[in-house]
């Protein structure tokens, strides 16, 4: 993975580059961030740039032997520690790593629940165990294959459970020589508070809307047009981008459901709210969590139609009639409760709230809201 791969984070590209141009490389770092906003592509990028035995001024050269072995996560001195689902025997990274190097080479923005859906079990969630632990300290124990750093990516590290995470704190605290250990995180709650104390934390910012529609239209075929408007509601998430692209028009999916959900809303239809959070329950957490922001959004451009005309708003044809009519009922009395209730539904799912519960709730929040 060159840095020039990785979409944004410029800043954070070069200081990094500095870091090993200057020698001064942090034995422990933390990339905290969504996945989406390239946690894990960047980690990846820099561990490229310390192997490449022939680096150019701003990037890794791509073409040395280091650099071809990155480009299939084979380099021996590159190791991998993510969350699995123990399966009888099966319970270290190893044990899955053909699997995990298939769907990171075709998209490192993956995310957990991609992982999951790979080894089609969406709903158990994986660990880092104390088994996993002990095999990565054993590998880094050992001399370096190639005499240089040995390095270990550790994707997901906030589900190490207690006994992993203590392991991997004494790794950290007394490193082999020449050791570098990359922590992707998005959650820094579940990260134990030593281990924060003694790592480097690398903040990612989300991408812009601008980055995610060129890097839709440019790299992955997809209509300017509708790559600026998925961008606009993903919320700088690049993987939850492709997730809308790899779906079968979930944009139009989606706003039907919209329409449906208002309408009944409207009506204060009880029997109505609880047929269609059933029917939200059955799509799982990711589309959940982008009908939440796509819903969020088309609040928004409500808000922005009251206030500047529906020519300044951005929206498909077949979407405007709708809205049109609905704008009205989104002003600034209840704007903000509307972004706090939906941020706050975002916030639930993503941590496996009931779905059906959650938006039963925030159907029952929207009778009062959307006719305040």
């Amino acid at each position: 993975m060159l840095f020039k791969e990785v979409i944004g984070q410029e800043s954070i590209k070069e200081n990094l580059i500095q870091t090993v141009v200057n020698e001064r490389i942090s034995h422990a770092q933390m990339f905290q961030g969504k996945l989406g906003s390239g946690s894990f592509s960047l980690a990846l990028a820099y561990a490229q740039f310390v192997f490449c035995s022939n680096k150019e001024e701003n990037d890794s050269c791509g073409a040395c032997p280091s650099c071809l072995k990155i480009n299939t996560l084979t380099h021996p001195d590159l190791h991998f520690s993510f969350p699995v689902q123990i399966l009888g025997n099966l319970k270290k990274s190893d044990d899955f790593i053909s699997e995990f190097r298939e769907m990171m080479i075709s998209n490192p923005y993956s995310t957990e629940q991609d992982w999951y859906g790979k080894n089609e079990n969406e709903n158990k969630k994986g660990i880092i165990g104390v088994d996993e632990s002990k095999e990565l300290f054993r590998k880094l124990s050992l001399k370096s294959y190639e005499g240089g750093y040995k390095v270990a990516i550790i994707w997901l590290a906030e589900n190490m459970n207690i006994a992993s995470a203590n392991k991997l704190l004494k790794l950290i605290e007394e490193p082999p020589e020449k050791t570098l250990l990359f922590l992707v995180v998005e959650d820094l709650e579940k990260i134990l508070a030593t281990i924060i104390s003694r790592t480097q934390i690398i903040r990612l910012k989300s991408l812009s809307e601008v980055q995610i529609s060129n890097q839709l239209a440019n790299h992955h075929g997809v209509d300017e047009a509708k790559a600026i408007e998925i961008s606009t509601y993903v919320n700088g998430d690049f993987a939850m981008a492709l997730h809308e692209v790899s779906s079968q028009d979930n944009s139009q999916v989606f706003f039907d459901l919209f329409v449906s959900w208002m309408r009944l809303c409207f009506k204060k239809d009880v029997v109505g709210a609880v047929a269609f959070s059933a029917n939200i329950q059955k799509l799982g957490k990711e589309k959940q969590k982008a009908f939440l922001l796509f819903v969020l959004n088309l609040f928004q451009k409500s808000l922005l139609g009251n206030f500047s005309g529906m020519e300044n708003v951005k929206i498909t044809p077949s979407h405007k009639e709708f809205i049109e009519k609905f704008m009205p009922y989104v002003h600034e009395r209840n704007m903000e409760a509307l972004h706090t209730d939906m941020s706050q539904a975002y916030y639930h799912i993503d941590r496996n709230a009931n779905a059906k519960i959650l938006f039963l709730d925030l159907s029952f929040i929207l009778f009062k809201l959307i006719k305040k």
